[in-house]
């Protein structure tokens, strides 16, 4: 008999091994076992952990999103709810929040946007009707309703040689030349000058439209359109100096001269800025339809 014999001792789930000079050592079979046990759990813990820090992110961020809204700061406020929908879609709850809030900043921004076209259209309007004071509204000369200032009336300057403002409703500005004279001159040019300074106008050939020519018995005219900037500069040479005794030379087979009636001036410079404002009111009714009709798509759109 050895002095020291290995033995064997089984005590439940645990053996014990004991060699000559080696120290006993203890072997658990199911250890493995355990160890996928505490890794479920751990990994259990994280993802309860993890999904409980979103739900807060989102909830910070949907809250962040209504006090922006709240302040008027839209833009900020939509970057916030656009981020929370495409990068918290695990949160279902928050995300639809986020949607409906969304559109609801939108049509709050559609009728902030109204209201402001509708506060600029009555500013512009309140702007507009003194300076329409000496300008008189037609409908004889086509469908679109045109402005002729008082002291530029046909029946009043049939007879004279003169630089006449066309505008109509929509904004649209052109001067024409308006010659007349018992002999023809065939001008298809103006130039406007005043103590050195000179603008000429872009020729316009004879065409039966933009440069056309009539007679009465003895009476002759000659009338050229400068539209679509052939003037060249004219109408703001004009308006700039309004308050000059400025000259204007009739350009053709013969010349003309005439210095420019203080009235006729105005007419160019009052016509010429009322323009602005004409075409600035026609932008913001166009933009006003705008709004209006995509107000009512997202109106509809929560019914």
């Amino acid at each position: 008999m050895k002095s020291l014999q290995e033995r064997d001792i089984v005590n439940n789930n645990h053996r014990i091994e004991s060699t000559t000079g080696s120290p006993l050592r203890i072997r658990n079979h199911h250890a493995p076992v355990w160890r996928t046990a505490l890794t479920i759990l751990v990994s259990f813990l994280m993802v309860v952990g993890c999904g409980s820090n979103r739900e807060e992110e989102a909830g910070e961020r949907l809250q962040e999103a209504i006090s922006l809204k709240e302040k008027g700061n839209f833009n900020l406020a939509k970057l916030k709810l656009d981020t929370l929908i495409h990068q918290y879609k695990d949160q279902a709850e928050y995300a639809q929040r986020a949607r409906t809030l969304l559109r609801q900043i939108n049509i709050s921004e559609q009728e902030r946007n109204l209201n402001f076209l509708d506060s600029m259209l009555v500013l512009q309007e309140e702007t507009l009707q003194p300076m329409l004071r000496n300008f008189i509204i037609s409908d004889e000369y086509g469908s679109e309703k045109v402005f002729i200032h008082r002291r530029q009336r046909p029946e009043n300057s049939f007879n004279r040689t003169y630089l006449k403002a066309n505008l109509n409703e929509s904004g649209d500005f052109f001067i024409s030349s308006q010659y007349h004279g018992t002999e023809w001159i065939h001008h298809e040019q103006i130039r406007v000058y005043f103590r050195g300074e000179s603008v000429s106008s872009i020729k316009v050939e004879e065409d039966g439209f933009n440069n056309r020519r009539f007679e009465d018995g003895q009476s002759k005219w000659e009338i050229i359109h400068f539209k679509d900037g052939k003037d060249n500069g004219i109408i703001d040479f004009i308006a700039t100096n309004w308050d000059q005794p400025l000259r204007v030379q009739f350009i053709g087979r013969r010349h003309e001269y005439i210095i420019m009636e203080q009235f006729d001036r105005e007419a160019i410079r009052d016509g010429y800025e009322i323009s602005f404002i004409l075409r600035e009111i026609q932008r913001i009714k166009d933009e006003r339809e705008k709004v209006k009709r995509t107000l009512s798509r997202l109106l509809q759109s929560e019914n």
